[in-house]
């Protein structure tokens, strides 16, 4: 087993790691670490890569998509995070009844979701189309102004909007 004890970058804020990355990954020495979201943030975790390399991982702080944990001649090993179903609304009216975004605040933040604001989109992570359902359902007197639709991808919240999830 391959002890790791901290991060060497991540390749997406490093351009010369995101070269590197690019170099062993056409060289065929590059493995990924798939982990879950809500697995990043443990301290212990014990892994294989996806081309079988037992790693066991002692971290201070959380991990994320695109960290570099190993990189020398020979291999190159990245977090890659694993995509999960994700709901996302879109308001088509921002300016005209703030009633609109207080009740949809509130109906989320009831769910202690984790979310990403951008632009006019909120989202969050969701398990079963069931709960998107949910959400429209709670959200029904304020749905004219709203469009809902969801979508599995590489989920990563705002710093400082990351809730437990019920």
């Amino acid at each position: 087993m391959l002890t790791i004890t901290s991060v060497i970058g991540n390749i997406f804020d490093d351009k010369k790691l995101m070269t590197r990355f690019k170099q062993m990954e056409s060289k065929k020495s590059c493995e990924k670490l798939k982990i879950p979201r809500q697995e990043l943030e443990r301290g212990r975790i014990r892994k294989k890569t996806d081309l079988g390399t037992d790693i066991g991982l002692i971290m201070d702080s959380e991990l994320h998509h695109g960290d570099v944990i190993v990189s020398n001649l020979k291999k190159f090993i990245i977090v890659e995070q694993l995509p999960e179903k994700v709901l996302s609304v879109k308001i088509k009216k921002l300016q005209k009844n703030p009633f609109e975004l207080i009740t949809l605040g509130h109906v989320i933040g009831n769910r202690h979701k984790p979310i990403v604001i951008k632009d006019d989109t909120l989202s969050f992570p969701i398990h079963t189309d069931l709960e998107a359902e949910t959400f429209e359902k709670l959200l029904l007197n304020v749905r004219k102004d709203l469009e809902f639709y969801t979508e599995e991808q590489i989920f990563q919240p705002r710093h400082g909007t990351y809730m437990h999830e019920h």
